[in-house]
């Protein structure tokens, strides 16, 4: 198998050590950071859609079908502009349209009453 020399190397360090491999002191856990404004507003807004799909049909629906529709919405919307701007850099169409659904979604959920 292709993992046979990384099994073997586990088990050595656990002969060696006498235990499970420990992290090294002074680490710690960092999620990775997007640079790109718009790939970090598209992650968001997808994350905030699949949060809210779950928090409301799982395990049953608990909201109305017009915030589930929304959340769903949001979801579509973040894997949208997450795809246009991964294209943006090619393509000036792609570019002019992640420019577009940002500020469409922005003027959305950021409008004044």
């Amino acid at each position: 198998m292709e993992n046979d020399a990384a099994v073997a190397a586990y088990e050595r360090a656990l002969e060696a050590g006498g235990g499970e491999p420990r992290l090294q002191p002074g680490f710690r856990f960092r999620l990775p950071q997007l640079r790109n404004p718009r790939l970090r507003d598209a992650a968001d807004l997808a994350a905030w859609g699949v949060a809210g799909l779950l928090f409301t049909t799982v395990p049953d629906i608990a909201a109305n079908w017009d915030h589930v529709l929304l959340y769903f919405i949001l979801l579509m919307a973040g894997v949208l502009l997450l795809l246009l701007a991964v294209a943006a850099p090619d393509l000036d169409v792609a570019e002019r349209a992640a420019g577009r659904l940002e500020g469409w979604i922005r003027a959305m959920l950021f409008r004044g009453a």
